[in-house]
């Protein structure tokens, strides 16, 4: 299929990026990566009537290596921070979970932020930044906030981001230490959405855990204990109040039980690295 037809805007600055938003609201919407967009658009999921194609924008920040935080612009690819050499000390758990999008095509040309924007709850960057507690900055034409990361995501391809808005940076705090992170996940072959994802962070005595995939909704839990029998107890209980269902996949019942094992793997792996950092 082909989209429907639309007008393309590419603007030079932040500025007249804004400004396009303001006028046209809810009908622009905002190309950065493009890799769930036109699929969408193609599909006629998406119909915006403007298309602001922030490619051509010069004054973007890229990257910025903040003392105890990463600060990451609208452009800025999956694949930049993949072969970024400090990822893997200052984000260990994003780079964990970055081979997992798609294929290196993919990450080439898809941005973080566009995957946060994007908002689907199978997705690795969204699984991160909500475990990691990060933040994002929004911006319209005239004021700027900050959303945490808890109150960002409102259901599956919804966030709490208005159509005048744009997400100008993200911010995710570095590593610490005495800190494990894991990520594990499963899909049916390497590249594909996931079945089910996992992140872990361990800290003495604490626990937290993001599980994506297996539900409409991203779901956090953090448990203070270090004794693993009580965190499989808890594990097996958050897994049932999961609002799971039945999809071309698999049983709600087997996603149960992926959380219950791969979800438990995930978390000793976690509390395993805690002294590795």
């Amino acid at each position: 299929m082909k989209p429907a037809s639309f007008d393309l805007f590419q603007p030079q600055n932040w500025s007249e990026a804004l400004n396009a938003l303001k006028n046209y609201g809810k009908d622009a919407m905002i190309l950065a990566g493009g890799q769930s967009l036109i699929a969408m658009m193609n599909m006629r999921i998406a119909k915006p009537k403007v298309l602001i194609d922030i490619n051509t924008i010069k004054d973007d920040i890229g990257l910025i290596d903040h003392k105890d935080t990463i600060e990451i612009g609208p452009l800025y690819r999956q694949l930049e921070l993949e072969n970024r050499n400090k990822t893997k000390k200052d984000l260990p758990l994003i780079a964990q979970c970055l081979p997992y999008i798609g294929h290196q095509q993919h990450r080439a040309r898809g941005t973080v932020i566009g995957s946060l924007c994007h908002a689907d709850p199978s997705s690795e960057i969204p699984l991160c930044f909500l475990a990691l507690k990060g933040k994002v900055k929004i911006r319209n034409y005239s004021s700027q906030r900050i959303i945490n990361a808890e109150d960002f995501f409102l259901g599956p391809l919804l966030t709490s981001k208005k159509d005048n808005e744009i997400v100008a940076s993200v911010i995710f705090p570095k590593s610490t230490k005495n800190t494990g992170y894991a990520f594990k996940e499963i899909s049916e072959k390497y590249g594909d959405f996931a079945m089910a994802s996992f992140a872990a962070i361990a800290k003495e005595n604490h626990v937290r855990f993001v599980v994506g995939g297996v539900c409409d909704k991203l779901s956090a839990i953090e448990w203070d204990t270090n004794n693993l029998k009580e965190i499989n107890k808890s594990l097996n209980d958050f897994a049932w109040d999961l609002n799971t269902k039945s999809d071309h996949y698999t049983s709600a019942r087997y996603k149960r039980e992926i959380v219950r094992n791969l979800g438990l793997k995930t978390i000793e792996l976690a509390i395993d690295r805690m002294d590795m950092n």
